[in-house]
């Protein structure tokens, strides 16, 4: 389980952790790494979980600028001395855009980038029609990791509606935005379901924004196979960060 933040001092493994659309931080609660190696910290998007009565986000670059915001008040990431970033589905794109403004800004602040189940930019997203509650219903059922008996509660649709909505346009908004120019120069990690919606050869299209990809690592399971699979993830990602090796699984 995550547990709440100690003293900065000594701290020299830190991961931060990026929902899916229509996720929220609660994503990542019960992550914690044996001995507490390496801390845990998951970011809220705005207008989701905790964060619900705040205004939803409309782009990428305004997502992103709020979050770094609250990464470097919030959470000090400017006296950490190594970060890592860890990104499922839309969070991969939150990651690594955050990535790449740190290195503009920085020169190479993110130790690794964890790509978790998303296509790399040039992969355009089928678009889902949220105007459509049973369409939606049908590809939220198609994709996994939502309850089947809560997209049949009227008070959860309400609420959850919106938020999907919003987050699937800053998706859409931003694959029609000028890309960056040259890749990322850091170590990144990808990880994908064996039968996820994502294709092996869409995530592995990474390496023409990525310098390193480090390895590829298919799990059992969907979209959403980090449900089953957690401890499993869990050791893959110290494997990296602390010693910057790990096997490819297939």
């Amino acid at each position: 389980m995550y547990r709440k933040r100690r003293g900065m001092e000594g701290l020299k493994k830190t991961l931060f952790c990026f929902p899916y659309a229509g996720g929220s931080a609660s994503f990542y609660r019960e992550w914690k790494f044996d001995d507490d190696v390496i801390e845990v910290i998951p970011l809220e998007y705005p207008g989701h979980g905790s964060k619900y009565s705040e205004p939803l986000c409309e782009h990428m670059t305004d997502l992103t600028d709020i979050l770094l915001k609250e990464m470097e008040t919030k959470h000090q990431m400017n006296s950490l001395e190594n970060i890592s970033l860890f990104g499922h589905s839309m969070g991969a794109i939150v990651a690594y855009e955050i990535a790449a403004k740190l290195e503009e800004r920085d020169d190479n602040k993110v130790e690794h980038l964890f790509i978790s189940s998303k296509s790399s930019p040039e992969y355009k997203i089928d678009q889902i029609d949220c105007s459509n509650t049973k369409h939606l219903k049908q590809s939220l059922e198609k994709i996994g990791g939502t309850n089947k008996e809560l997209l049949e509660t009227e008070d959860f649709m309400n609420i959850f509606l919106p938020i999907i909505q919003s987050d699937l346009n800053v998706l859409a908004n931003y694959h029609h935005e000028k890309k960056r120019g040259k890749k990322v120069g850091n170590k990144a990690v990808l990880l994908l379901g064996s039968n996820d919606t994502v294709t092996k050869e869409s995530i592995e299209s990474w390496n023409e924004y990525i310098e390193h990809i480090e390895g590829l690592h298919i799990l059992k399971g969907d979209h959403f196979y980090i449900k089953q699979n957690q401890d499993i993830v869990l050791k893959i990602i110290q494997e990296y960060v602390l010693n910057s090796r790990c096997g490819v699984l297939m």
